[in-house]
């Protein structure tokens, strides 16, 4: 049977759940005593990851879903202080999302070298 589909506040309620009981942002083993989160390791993450990976949903209610997790990483191994303030925390905290965008400028490839990004801003 099929996971029904969930309304924003019931995802809402369950991630206050996850977060009042230490089960928030699992997959990141290198958080400090003030950031929010569980210090998992990956070996411990993984099996939390697949059970996750059964239900659309369900990796958001626990903060780790694709693509904040990898964005949560590369912050927070290499972010400034700034950048961490604006974006790092805010996506521990679970207050904003993030995406990830690939693109390829003037070649026609799959090289990940030729990734380009800019910051758009809209008032």
């Amino acid at each position: 049977m099929p996971a029904r589909v969930l309304q924003a506040d019931e995802i809402d309620d369950l991630k206050a759940k996850a977060r009042a009981t230490g089960l928030w942002n699992l997959f990141l083993p290198g958080l400090k005593a003030d950031e929010p989160g569980t210090q998992m390791s990956n070996l411990d993450y993984a099996p939390c990851a697949e059970i996750m990976g059964r239900i659309y949903w369900s990796s958001e209610v626990f903060n780790c879903s694709a693509p904040d997790t990898g964005n949560m990483e590369l912050l927070h191994l290499a972010a400034n202080p700034a950048q961490k303030a604006e974006w790092l925390t805010p996506l521990l905290d679970g207050k904003i999302r993030s995406s990830f965008a690939m693109t390829e400028p003037e070649v026609a490839s799959s090289d990940a070298t030729n990734i380009n990004c800019e910051r758009i801003c809209t008032a």
